[in-house]
């Protein structure tokens, strides 16, 4: 709405007398007498409110046709878009597993070998958030294309030492995780971790006083570790040898470091039960011992890993007994569960080991020692299914993050694993297998994970493979480690 004209100043005279005044040619006596200059009352026509909406309508619609954004799209390769979620992964996100990628990557451009191996570990990684196809195909090519580059470097005086052939050597092994889906059967599963292995013969002496080479010195050990115990390999000397020259370079106190310790003496454990060596008794003695080691472990955490018992608002089938425990991170119960399976993995054995003691003249009456082997089992597997709410969403659950998003989704995958355990190895009576099931198949439908109908699948049926199978089949360290 606008308004036209303008009214003007008149006298008191004029406006009782409704003169005007300027139409006079002069002003009135009364006017003269105050002192004014009068020019009385406009024409009325000439104040009025016109309704101008159309007209500023129209004057909006022309503009849009004379302005007009100019909308580009981002357009991505696949390779691109790979890195990228690749980085999100394992540089900068949840599991910061490869972050020396960004010290290596601002030093210089990646060197051809190292950019051909970590094309195929994103392309690979990228297939199995994504199930694309394309993607599995193109890490397949990029592989293949990556191996004579890696072989080069390998037989290069000047790149054979260098952080980025070892990381390149890595990352090969994390492709083979990723996309072996029949890992202990294929030679190719050990070879990358035992080639990176060897590397560390070739390279500078100093190579644990930089960031990027103690880094990637612990990354080798751990993969090496995971890799002998998921195959049922012997630990090398070589191993022993790292472990040795890393452990005056890091924090002795550190959870995940001493755990990694004690895994090292369960594989060198199961390596004397399968060379047969061992009695029943002394199976017993040395499993309960290593056990105590673990608890021990776990009982002298530090306090910011104390986990909190929380109890359900309302029945949920999301909730095992009830409560469900919460944990300042998602790291701090991924270790805590690492220790709960090893002293699971622990007292099946020593349950075996009773029974057939059972059977012998010498040790007629075991069944409460049996029986003890049984209830901490389905206490330790009861104590994987308290977290799990954590991750998996549940009502009131602090840090609640949305079902769909890829960081709730690897929270999911790497819960697999400890379920699996849990749900293998616990009594009937707990209940417990039931439950993991139930959670695994709610898993599969809400967030699309396949592998967690597969493995709920391979729980409900007759045979069910040992549980490190599973760990290999599941992509091994590539996501929880």
């Amino acid at each position: 709405m606008v308004f036209t004209g303008k009214p003007s100043r008149a006298c008191a005279h004029c406006r009782r007398r409704k003169l005007r005044c300027d139409l006079r040619k002069q002003a009135c006596g009364q006017c003269v007498r105050a002192g004014l200059t009068c020019s009385g009352y406009r024409d009325p026509n000439q104040l009025r409110i016109r309704d101008e909406s159309n007209l500023t309508r129209q004057k909006v619609l022309e503009s849009r046709r004379i302005i007009r954004l100019n909308v580009q799209t981002i357009d991505l390769s696949i390779e691109e878009l790979a890195r990228a979620t690749f980085c999100s992964h394992y540089v900068n996100g949840l599991a910061k597993t490869y972050d020396v990628l960004q010290s290596i990557g601002k030093q210089s451009p990646l060197d051809k070998h190292l950019a051909a191996s970590l094309d195929a570990a994103s392309l690979a990684f990228f297939y199995f958030r994504h199930y694309s196809t394309d993607a599995a195909r193109r890490a397949q090519e990029k592989y293949l294309s990556a191996l004579p580059l890696v072989n080069k470097a390998l037989g290069s005086a000047d790149l054979v030492a260098r952080d980025s052939t070892l990381l390149a050597v890595l990352l090969l092994d994390l492709f083979e995780k990723i996309m072996n889906n029949n890992p202990r059967s294929s030679d190719s599963w050990m070879s990358h971790v035992n080639g990176a292995l060897a590397l560390l013969k070739v390279r500078d002496v100093h190579q644990f006083q930089s960031y990027v080479g103690l880094r990637l010195s612990v990354r080798l050990f751990t993969n090496m570790l995971i890799s002998c115990v998921a195959a049922n390999a012997p630990i090398p000397p070589a191993l022993d040898k790292l472990r040795q020259k890393l452990d005056p370079l890091l924090d002795p106190l550190d959870p995940k470091w001493r755990v990694s310790g004690l895994v090292m003496d369960y594989s060198n454990f199961r390596g004397a039960l399968q060379t047969g060596c061992l009695a029943p008794s002394d199976v017993v003695l040395q499993a309960k011992i290593l056990d105590d080691k673990f608890r021990v472990l776990a009982e002298r955490l530090p306090p910011s890993w104390i986990r909190h018992s929380v109890p359900g608002s309302k029945q949920s089938d999301r909730v095992f007994e009830q409560y469900y425990d919460v944990y300042p991170d998602y790291f701090t119960a991924q270790t805590r569960n690492v220790i709960r399976m090893m002293r699971i993995l622990l007292h099946d054995t020593i349950r075996s080991a009773y029974t057939e003691l059972a059977t012998s003249d010498d040790y007629p009456c075991l069944d409460q020692h049996i029986r003890s082997s049984v209830e901490m089992i389905d206490s330790l597997a009861q104590e994987i299914c308290a977290p799990g709410p954590q991750f998996t969403a549940v009502e009131n659950v602090r840090d609640k993050i949305d079902d769909f998003s890829s960081v709730r989704k690897m929270h999911y995958y790497t819960l697999l694993f400890p379920f699996y355990v849990a749900g293998l190895f616990a009594s009937p009576e707990s209940g417990i297998t039931e439950w993991v099931v139930s959670r695994l198949r709610s898993m599969a439908s809400t967030s699309g994970i396949k592998n967690a109908r597969l493995v709920a699948d391979i729980l409900t049926a007759s045979e069910k493979p040992a549980p490190w199978t599973i760990y290999a089949v599941l992509g091994s360290y590539a996501f929880a480690a």
